[in-house]
């Protein structure tokens, strides 16, 4: 599934996505915390429902041998409170592609149901987009972060 960037989401989205990120539980550090989504009525989405996929932003490596790399770091994620969150939830999967095709299809847990009374399609993604880059820089030499 291609879930492209729209302008301007609403302000419930960015509370979600708030809420969202306090459930990640990192296995070392962890970056940022990004989001795709479509609305309803975009012509690109055949649900009709609010179409969501978060995922972690990958962070850039500098010195050491690993110098230029992306990489994104393990992490742990609470589902019981966004379980919680939905009224009803209709699907509960953990999905696991073969094989990708493109943008945010990897491995993912599915959630379906109403949001707000809204009907939502939430994707949480263990690897973020192709096309994501780096937005921090992890100087492992020196142990600190900067802005890319």
């Amino acid at each position: 599934m291609t879930i492209e960037i729209a302008e301007g989401p609403p302000d419930w989205l960015l509370e979600l996505i708030a809420k969202l990120g306090n459930q990640f539980r990192p296995l070392g550090f962890i970056g940022q915390l990004g989001f795709r989504y479509l609305a309803p009525e975009a012509p690109a989405n055949t649900t009709k429902r609010w179409l969501i996929g978060v995922y972690l932003v990958p962070y850039e490596l500098a010195g050491g041998k690993n110098d230029g790399a992306s990489v994104i770091a393990g992490f742990c994620f609470n589902l019981h409170p966004v379980i919680a969150l939905f009224s009803p939830l209709e699907t509960l999967e953990w999905r696991v592609p073969r094989g990708y095709t493109d943008g945010l299809s990897g491995p993912e847990v599915w959630l379906e149901g109403r949001l707000n009374d809204l009907p939502v399609q939430l994707h949480i993604y263990a690897d973020c987009p192709a096309d994501e880059l780096p937005s921090l820089v992890m100087d492992v030499t020196t142990n600190t972060l900067r802005a890319k």
